[in-house]
């Protein structure tokens, strides 16, 4: 039994104790045309800015997914690159109208209660998966990794990592059902999860960037850090796609780059100096982890 770090039942502004936080994910597709659809009528947010070839998607103040029509074919399974990213909204509300949105669309959705998390999974037009997250670190005691992966809960309650999540209960905090509103402003980026083709390597490269560790099960081929708040599931890896696959081809629809932003300079500045493979440019330093997925490291302004 694996006794993971104890969560305190109260909540801050993550953004204060957290290292580090998301910038914007960019996602190779091929079609704009789908893209749009989906990211707006389907994710509820707002299409900032486009191109034939280009679109920025977010709230009604900043971008948070940024296509690419650069794809020849889609989302293949079986290789390395990303998982899934997430996308994490502010309070019950906004989880519930994005669960509401789906239903109504009728758009295929597998809601997942994993404790720590209720999540929201579904694919966009090109297969790329995306999750809605409502963080809900309060509920959460510890995991047990024995004979399985299991989350029990403030109140004892134990159950599967990802349980089938209560959808009527989650619908109960929908107040507003306007789906022309946007995406609230508080949505960011929260998480993103890789397919690793080493995880031991992986793990390590984000600890070296100043993550720290949460869970480190190797006997599942999983690994998962945090960036120093409460919530402790900001980076994930697995290999449960099997060791050392390859990265996917670049063909192939699925992530182009993601971007982290610093606090501060310093902690920018650290990062950097315990990176080997790194190169700046104007807009702050670029890196790839072990398996290939490439991200641009800032810091606040």
């Amino acid at each position: 039994m694996t006794n993971s770090q104890s969560l305190q039942n109260a909540m801050g502004t993550e953004s204060d104790s957290e290292i580090a936080s998301f910038g914007t994910i960019h996602l190779n597709n091929t079609s704009i045309e789908k893209a749009i659809v989906f990211w707006t009528d389907i994710a509820g947010m707002k299409l900032r800015t486009q191109s034939a070839t280009y679109a920025e998607f977010g709230t009604e103040m900043h971008s948070l997914v940024v296509v690419h029509q650069t794809a020849k074919s889609a989302f293949k399974k079986g290789y390395s690159g990303i998982y899934h990213f997430a996308v994490h909204l502010p309070d019950k509300q906004e989880f519930a109208k994005t669960l509401y949105r789906l239903q109504r669309n009728g758009y295929p959705h597998s809601p997942t209660d994993h404790t720590m998390t209720q999540s929201i999974y579904l694919a966009d037009t090109d297969g790329i998966t995306v999750e809605f997250a409502l963080e809900t670190p309060e509920r959460f005691k510890r995991v047990i990794s024995e004979g399985g992966l299991f989350m029990e809960d403030a109140d004892g309650t134990v159950r599967s990592a990802s349980a089938p999540l209560d959808t009527k209960a989650v619908l109960k905090s929908l107040t507003d059902e306007d789906l022309t509103k946007t995406i609230a402003v508080e949505a960011k980026i929260g998480h993103v999860h890789f397919s690793a083709n080493d995880v031991t390597k992986s793990n390590e490269f984000y600890r070296a960037m100043g993550f720290t560790q949460f869970n480190y099960l190797p006997q599942y081929m999983y690994a998962d850090l945090g960036a120093g708040g409460i919530y402790q599931h900001r980076i994930a890896m697995n290999s449960w796609h099997g060791k050392d696959r390859p990265l996917a081809p670049t063909e192939n629809a699925g992530l182009e780059h993601y971007q982290i932003i610093f606090n501060s300079r310093e902690q920018l500045q650290q990062t950097v100096t315990a990176l080997t493979n790194i190169e700046e440019n104007g807009d702050g330093y670029w890196t790839s982890d072990p398996t290939g997925n490439k991200l641009l490291l800032t810091h606040k302004a």
